[in-house]
């Protein structure tokens, strides 16, 4: 048995959180086929901010998890309450557009008062995420020398996004180069952008992906492709040491997705990761990228 310590960078703290009721036939086939595939139970809706809390405390300690990463919770000002509830165990990040006014500021405000990093989903963003006027926030990111995790790829369940013109991780190529402090995340192994998620990788070194979801996407691929072919690929290019776990956990009565964390392990020493690895995946990298080791 493997013995791991471990902190998982990638969860949302949904308040009310519940899956929509789906008219469409197909659109309700896919949803079910995934609950089914991973023998996940129906969400509960949970509207009670101390219970969700609670909930989610109960988790770290149940499945010893070091810190649980918040990336997203209903507002930077619900995040500050998340995380002050318990901060030995929660971590959180920012998260609203970055084109909006004032967001330069915003971001700046909250990292002053203790939020440890910066969420944007790419496709929910109008303005190209390598346009001039963003650069303000750009620039508080790199002078705080944090965590920009940016979802890139297909967005939402079956039926959701699949075109936007930030949907492509090479939109934030010049950025990447010019704001060298950032850590820029690409989550979900960059969700069906693998080969331009690895050019951005290879142009720039300040650039991580992270483990997180089901990782669905694949069954949508042109190529037959696998988690297992993921770890691989990735560990050959960036090496482990630009690899990050999570799990993108969001709702109960599920909780900590421990599935995904099971099948990522299992990847990860079917392609011959060494333990040493295995630990920098789970553990150390984003220790090293929040600065928990200073």
């Amino acid at each position: 048995m493997i013995s791991v310590k471990l902190i998982d960078s990638h969860v949302h703290f949904h308040i009310g959180f519940s899956i929509k009721e789906i008219d469409d036939p197909w659109l309700k086939k896919e949803k079910e086929k995934w609950l089914r595939a991973w023998n996940f139970p129906e969400p509960v809706q949970i509207n009670d901010f101390d219970k969700l809390s609670e909930l989610w405390y109960q988790e770290a300690v149940r499945h010893s998890i070091e810190r649980i990463v918040f990336v997203t919770s209903n507002g930077n000002e619900n995040m500050l309450k998340v995380v002050l509830k318990h901060p030995d165990r929660f971590i959180g990040y920012a998260h609203h557009d970055p084109s909006k006014k004032d967001a330069a500021q915003e971001l700046e405000k909250y990292l002053k008062k203790g939020l440890k990093g910066y969420k944007i989903l790419g496709p929910a963003v109008n303005t190209p995420l390598n346009d001039r006027s963003l650069y303000p926030v750009w620039e508080v990111a790199n002078t705080y020398e944090i965590p920009v995790l940016i979802h890139f790829g297909i967005m939402g369940a079956a039926g959701g996004t699949a075109y936007h013109v930030n949907i492509n991780p090479l939109i934030i190529h010049d950025v990447a180069k010019e704001f060298k402090k950032i850590k820029f995340i690409v989550p979900h192994f960059g969700c069906g952008y693998v080969f331009e998620t690895l050019n951005l990788c290879w142009a720039c070194p300040n650039v991580y992906v992270d483990t997180s979801g089901s990782n669905q996407w694949m069954r949508w691929m042109p190529y037959e492709l696998n988690l297992e072919m993921l770890f691989r690929k990735y560990r050959e290019t960036i090496g482990p040491e630009r690899i990050i776990f999570g799990t993108d956990s969001s709702w109960f009565p599920r909780g900590f997705s421990k599935p995904y964390l099971d099948e990522q392990i299992r990847s990860m020493v079917n392609v011959g990761y060494k333990d040493d690895e295995i630990d920098r995946v789970l553990y150390k990298n984003i220790v090293e990228i929040l600065g928990m080791n200073r």
